[in-house]
């Protein structure tokens, strides 16, 4: 049975994050984590799936990134996605793939492997590969790239036109490995405000339905930061977060998708003394907040944090403090709530 002063705790983590506290839980969406390998021995990633079982996860997204798996042509090592994915499917969670981004053989753009492929041919021959290794494993579901709404993971700038192309192709190729097959656009992430190519979630998909990929997808991704904001609170620094997904659904109405899911394929908040960071008592707050919001949402998909682990021991650095697990395996306060939010059948997330 669970502390007095455990429940306690996770009261007043709700409350102060102006959720209403301690409610039953009603039909919930599913949750996961993103999970990054890193390098971790046999024994951290035991450790690290042992504590996404106790917060009851059920889905794990993990990336296949093909810089990683083939740097050198027709020369291909899926050791780091195997022992995800693998671990995974043991846990009975379901699993998410992130089909992104290009080794320097099959770009023109040079420093950078986010950049997308010249030929889009050869990205869709990869994901069938991928499809062909992991579908009969029983992995059905694929997201296409990540935030290729933004100059970061497309540079040096969005561009709907090649993006449909490459979409279409992944697609198509998957598809003919996996009918049942469920592709996702590439999550969209918000825009901060600052000048620059990026363009925001709901203008990106209304372009992209225009082009006609969009709606060739199952769904649509985003990634609706909002730190180090609350997702609920009035004023954001973002355009694209969490309160504006139920717009961005709307338009999927519009075109015809309402039937479509929106999954949240990274959301989450950096602890640490970086950058709009935030305490680990607030980002425990955001996490259950987002997930008590979502719960309201029937055209919300799963709710996948971002992420597991931190990436690394800079206080300073926002990249290195996204998880609700430290470097050594230690539980930062998001996570006793998430894992406490499981074992209760009262839950104020």
């Amino acid at each position: 049975m669970r502390s007095f002063a455990s429940r306690l705790l996770l009261c007043l983590l709700v409350t102060a994050g102006s959720v209403t506290a301690c409610q039953p839980l009603g039909a919930a969406v599913p949750i996961g984590m993103t999970v990054h390998f890193r390098g971790a021995d046999a024994s951290s990633l035991d450790d690290q799936f042992d504590a996404l079982a106790a917060m009851k996860a059920s889905w794990v997204r993990v990336d296949v990134d093909w810089s990683v798996v083939e740097p050198v042509q027709n020369q291909l090592n899926w050791a780091s996605a195997d022992r995800l994915v693998d671990r995974a499917l043991a846990h009975r969670m379901q699993v998410l793939l992130v089909l992104a981004f290009s080794p320097p053989w099959t770009t023109s753009t040079a420093g950078s492997n986010r950049a997308r492929p010249d030929d889009p041919a050869a990205f869709a021959n990869f994901a069938r590969v991928a499809a062909q290794r992991y579908a009969p494993r029983g992995v059905h579901h694929w997201e296409i790239w990540n935030e290729p709404n933004t100059g970061k993971f497309w540079p040096p700038a969005p561009d709907v036109a090649e993006y449909g192309r490459l979409f279409r192709a992944a697609a198509d190729a998957v598809r003919g490995v996996d009918p049942k097959a469920t592709l996702l656009i590439g999550g969209l992430s918000p825009t901060y405000g600052s000048p620059g190519a990026d363009v925001d979630p709901i203008t990106y998909l209304g372009r992209l339905y225009d082009d006609g990929a969009a709606q060739l997808a199952d769904g649509i991704a985003v990634h609706p930061y909002t730190f180090p904001s609350l997702p609920a609170d009035r004023t954001q620094r973002t355009t694209g977060g969490f309160p504006d997904l139920p717009a961005l659904h709307a338009l999927m109405a519009e075109r015809g998708d309402a039937d479509k899911k929106v999954w949240i394929t990274e959301y989450g908040a950096p602890t640490g003394t970086g950058p709009s960071a935030v305490s680990e008592r607030d980002q425990a707050v955001t996490l259950l907040q987002a997930r008590q919001l979502v719960d309201t949402w029937d055209w919300a998909g799963p709710l996948i944090y971002y992420e597991l682990v931190d990436g690394g021991t800079d206080p300073g650095e926002i990249e290195d403090n996204f998880g609700v697990l430290r470097t050594d395996g230690s539980l930062k306060l998001a996570a006793v709530a998430l894992i406490d939010t499981a074992a209760d059948p009262l839950r104020g997330g």
